[in-house]
């Protein structure tokens, strides 16, 4: 024998095993659809299984990782894991066991419904379990999603579904463990939007009060109004002045790729009797953003090692201290999405319109309220609120508006919770 030959046995030859989906690979399925196809199984040798097992599952995942300095300058990692099954549906393909031979290829039709939602309650794993913004009792199944940079790296939280086959063949497996020959088909999942159930506009209005003070209220140009003019209008109790409401009132329910309307309007409260004129009022949307807040926790993976990868210790036994809830960590991501006001701003002049003076005469007098429209546009790829064990997945808008009154401006800021936001 050579000096540098090997005496590792090649790999013993094993079961081939496919999943192979009747739909493509980037069909959407909602609560109540069926998933079909067939396993394909061929095998290199003759074998009879026990069982030919196909299951439609769900699964949530959340690694978390923190750190802490250790002694000799070193870093010791805390690893944080959540595996909270949603659901699983199994069924033996091939009930009554007998021979497969080589040089044949098997094939096992399947066909699931999928579920509508999680039969699970796993209120006795968490701390402070019932606490917003997850949903621990069962609940409607949450959308495929991943937040992070991949699986492989901490801080990530994600929900997949998928197809799996497996071999149940005592002697047949892979690898120094003998696990079973399997093979896994991810499937994407989206539940039914509820906005589609409510055709009716819900909006939330924010107003606000303030006060203007200058001599364009007596219909003075703005540019005619100089310097001194100008600073005694402002310390002057003599100077017109006004007290109006600024008002915005955004949808509580919005969908992906959709257009909402979201409406502004100026209303005057009351004003000094030196008031003559009201200036046109520029409503200029200044910045609207999408804020995405994603909520993830998990309790310590005591099996863990203080490493960065944390790789699991098998077969490992937490004392009873470490199996308190009280080992957990919660931590959230906000992410900003810029959005396009259309228009970006609108002008808007108050008109004379006739109303009853003394003596029930009509006279002119100039509009004391207006109100303007605006739109915007979720972008198409943004994920739909949800709220599910140890993942939650929440929106707000971010609305800025400057209005313009007789060359004073006045920002009004605000920001609206979305109840929800639909695929």
């Amino acid at each position: 024998m050579g000096l540098f030959s090997s005496h590792k046995k090649p790999p013993a030859p094993v079961p081939s095993m496919d999943v192979h989906l009747a739909a493509s690979e980037d069909t959407m399925y909602h609560p109540d659809d069926n998933v079909s196809g067939h396993i394909a199984l061929s095998t290199p040798f003759p074998l009879t299984p026990q069982a030919i097992e196909v299951s439609l599952w769900g699964q949530a995942k959340v690694w978390i990782r923190t750190n802490s300095s250790g002694s000799n300058n070193s870093t010791n990692y805390q690893h944080y894991r959540d595996d909270a099954p949603l659901f699983s549906v199994t069924f033996n393909m091939m009930p009554n066991p007998h021979e497969l031979v080589p040089d044949q290829i098997y094939n096992f039709p399947f066909n699931f419904r999928v579920p509508r939602g999680t039969g699970f309650d796993r209120s006795d794993c968490y701390k402070n379990a019932h606490e917003q913004p997850y949903m621990v009792t069962p609940h409607d199944l949450p959308p495929t999603f991943f937040f992070g940079h991949s699986e492989d790296s901490p801080d990530h939280a994600s929900i997949a579904y998928g197809v799996t086959a497996r071999l149940i063949c005592p002697g047949v497996g892979v690898g120094k463990e003998q696990e079973a020959v399997s093979s896994t088909k991810p499937i994407l999942f989206q539940p039914l939007n509820p906005n589609a159930l409510i055709p009716e506009v819900t909006v939330v209005r924010f107003p606000k009060n303030f006060t203007v003070q200058s001599s364009s209220l007596t219909g003075s140009e703005p540019s005619s109004i100089g310097f001194r003019k100008r600073i005694h209008d402002r310390f002057s109790s003599s100077t017109p002045k006004m007290d109006f409401e600024l008002g915005i009132e955004v949808p509580d329910r919005l969908n992906a790729s959709d257009e909402f309307s979201f409406r502004t309007s100026f209303a005057v409260l009351n004003k000094s009797d030196n008031v003559t004129y009201l200036p046109s009022v520029n409503f200029t949307i200044s910045e609207i953003k999408l804020l995405d807040f994603t909520f993830f926790r998990a309790q310590r993976d005591w099996s863990a090692s203080n490493t960065m990868s944390g790789w699991q210790h098998k077969n490992y036994r937490p004392g009873k201290e470490k199996l308190s809830l009280n080992w957990q960590q919660d931590i959230y991501r906000e992410k900003k999405v810029l959005l396009n006001s259309i228009p970006a701003s609108q002008l808007v002049e108050l008109k004379e319109v006739p109303v009853l003076g003394e003596k029930d005469k009509k006279i002119l007098e100039q509009e004391e309220k207006c109100e303007v429209w605006f739109k915007a546009r979720v972008p198409g790829f943004t994920p739909p609120s949800f709220q599910s064990f140890a993942i939650s997945r929440m929106y707000r808008v971010k609305i800025k508006l400057v209005v313009e009154i007789g060359e004073k401006k006045f920002p009004y800021e605000v920001e609206s919770h979305v109840q929800h936001l639909g695929a």
